[in-house]
């Protein structure tokens, strides 16, 4: 059920919180599992927010600092710069599958 992350609020910004501060796939997996531990099954909106921690970490493995994704294409760009590291089509039109994308680009 979506409102099982909604209370208290402290709880779900305590998560938001850990998810950004993660600074691995380890640790994101660990948080997504004490989530799961605590509150059962993510719903969708926490999924998008397990998806984007993990596609942050993978970026900063890899050295990528932005993403412009629009359209059928992302573009990715190296740290500290606006040099382009690479471009990936992308084929998906739903938000998830297109951080799926993302997350198999950046990991190629």
């Amino acid at each position: 059920c979506e409102s099982s992350l909604g209370q208290p609020f402290t709880q779900r910004m305590h998560f938001m919180k850990r998810f950004a501060e993660a600074s691995n796939l380890a640790a994101v997996k660990s948080i997504a599992r004490e989530l799961k531990d605590r509150f059962g099954k993510p719903p969708p909106s926490a999924m998008r927010l397990i998806r984007l921690a993990e596609l942050r970490v993978e970026c900063a493995a890899a050295q990528i600092s932005h993403i412009d994704a629009k359209g059928e294409r992302a573009v990715f760009y190296r740290n500290s710069s606006r040099e382009i590291a690479f471009v990936s089509p992308l084929r998906s039109q739903s938000a998830d599958r297109k951080i799926s994308e993302l997350i198999r680009a950046v990991k190629s």
